[in-house]
């Protein structure tokens, strides 16, 4: 692997996570991780993958179903 590896600290700011939800789900294998001794690394692809899958296509008001958008 010749690719970035961020700290978890880092990587769990970027993605808006704690630190804590980040392990979890590293340790689950819900996202790949590379321990190299105490440290948890994630892979910066890993990264963008979360980022990627994390967003969501911007609704309109009209479709949200919000008050006073009927006409």
């Amino acid at each position: 692997m010749n690719e970035s590896l961020q700290p978890v600290k880092d990587a769990a700011r970027r993605l808006g996570i704690s630190v804590w939800t980040l392990r979890k789900r590293a340790y689950e294998g819900a996202i790949t991780s590379v321990k190299i001794g105490a440290k948890l690394l994630i892979p910066e692809s890993e990264i963008d993958r979360m980022v990627r899958e994390g967003l969501r296509p911007r609704r309109s008001a009209k479709e949200s179903g919000a008050p006073g958008d009927q006409k």
